[in-house]
């Protein structure tokens, strides 16, 4: 446990804070979702459920107490990839929904 002590509170946090923001967005977003732009649902939700579902892992192995302490910094690498994953998938479906966007309707004349 001491290994990891003095990472667990900050992603424990972070993880919280990041899963309530796409809580509220998911519960805002789902009221719509699915009616006009089906491309553009299908990306959200399948990142919206897998972000979810990998900050749950995280939080859970961050609270876990029983992990091998001597494989600890093993142990918190996979945790803090499997974080850095659950982070970026918002940020990965947006990319694609907006080349899906450019592909579809072509650059803008500015």
């Amino acid at each position: 446990m001491g290994q990891i002590a003095n990472y667990r509170q900050p992603m424990v946090t972070a993880a919280g804070i990041f899963l309530g923001f796409l809580l509220n967005f998911g519960t805002a977003w789902v009221a719509e979702a699915f009616t006009k732009h089906i491309v553009r649902d299908i990306i959200v939700g399948t990142s919206t459920i897998a972000c979810i579902t990998l900050l749950m892992v995280v939080l859970y192995r961050m609270l876990n107490m029983r992990y091998p302490p001597e494989k600890a910094e093993t142990y918190y690498q996979r945790t803090l990839r499997l974080f850095l994953l659950a982070i970026s998938l918002p940020f990965v479906s947006f990319i694609l929904i907006v080349i899906h966007r450019l592909v579809k309707h072509g650059m803008p004349d500015a």
